[in-house]
């Protein structure tokens, strides 16, 4: 596979994102949902996943080869202080090249298929695969979801997936209708699923297909970023006071951001036993009114020390403040 073939996609997905911490979230998150690259191998035998430590350890191995390829255009000082070499590193000092190590995976995979295939035909005592860890291997991640009696779930805060079990069928002897409330599903005229979705869905974002002729897999978009306890409404619910939230502040809709923001700064002016948010506004408040028409401190300067700013204050307050000023400014233009 050559460098840069996907540049303008991955481009696209990184422009999304705020940092690069954030795009290897995106990234990784897609990896623990849709690919075996964080499930590990139980036995020998097991045709899903890596050995123990195998996964970390080609992924640290892909980030030494293009780090090593980085600094040796960029940094060839730095990389001759930190590692004494000129140039790109040799093939035996850290990981072979993506394209040698994809090459040597699908030649393991077959020699290990291989060998799964003699070793569970002979009559060797070799170890079976658990019949636990065989349905895991079947079936989609329930990553913040469940299992129930008609289908698996996952979510996100912005998706939900399911997956459908189907006799063996082809894709237009499905019937998936999806509206913006209700879910369908009829494989051979007979319906499969059928019910009110928890919360409403995009439509135009939603997809499906058919994988293994017989399981359905299903994408819904969320309209509202939240956390459903169910797909359909009457089936079995999770408590979603226990699922793993992790959220970038941009997931957020516009007031949920400020009220966060909000928080976030009142604790660190507490943290600093400085004056909070509301205390700030309160005192700009004052402060105007401490020279107003009437005001005993008129001509006299400012000092907030003589204010209570501690105490809570209640946002009819500003509201009625705010009314005064316009009255205030109606009257002057009359």
């Amino acid at each position: 596979m050559a460098d840069g073939q996907f540049d303008d996609a991955l481009l696209a997905m990184a422009q999304q994102h705020k940092s690069i911490e954030d795009l290897s979230y995106s990234v990784l998150s897609f990896f623990e949902r849709r690919t075996d690259l964080f499930h590990v191998m139980e036995t020998p035998q097991d045709r899903m996943g890596f050995k123990p430590g195998a996964a970390e350890k080609m992924v640290l191995k892909h980030f030494k080869y293009f780090q090593h390829k980085h600094m040796a255009r960029e940094q060839p000082e730095m990389l001759k202080k930190l590692y004494n070499i000129d140039g790109p590193p040799p093939q035996a000092a850290v990981a072979n090249s993506p394209e040698e190590a994809a090459a040597r995976a699908a030649k393991e995979a077959k020699a290990q298929a291989a060998a799964t295939s003699s070793t569970s035909s002979g009559t060797g005592g070799s170890t079976a695969v658990p019949e636990k860890t065989k349905k895991m291997m079947q079936h989609i991640s329930t990553w913040n979801g469940a299992v129930t009696d008609k289908y698996h779930w996952s979510q996100s805060i912005r998706d939900v997936t399911l997956e459908i079990e189907v006799e063996e069928c082809r894709a237009k002897e499905l019937q998936v209708n999806i509206t913006a409330t209700r879910l369908s599903v009829k494989c051979k005229g007979q319906t499969i699923l059928e019910g009110k979705l928890y919360e409403k869905v995009n439509t135009e974002e939603t997809i499906w297909h058919l994988e293994d002729r017989k399981q359905v897999i299903i994408t819904l978009e969320k309209q509202r970023g939240t956390w459903w306890k169910c797909v359909l409404e009457g089936d079995q619910e999770i408590d979603t006071t226990k699922v793993e939230s992790t959220r970038r502040m941009d997931e957020y809709d516009g007031e949920t951001q400020g009220a966060i923001r909000k928080i976030m700064f009142d604790q660190n002016q507490k943290l600093k036993g400085a004056p909070t948010s509301d205390q700030i506004r309160t005192a700009d408040v004052m402060k105007e009114a401490w020279n107003a028409p009437g005001s005993p401190f008129r001509g006299s300067e400012f000092d907030p020390s003589m204010l209570n700013l501690s105490g809570p204050v209640s946002e009819d307050f500003f509201q009625d403040v705010e009314k005064r000023r316009i009255e205030a400014a109606r009257g002057a233009q009359g």
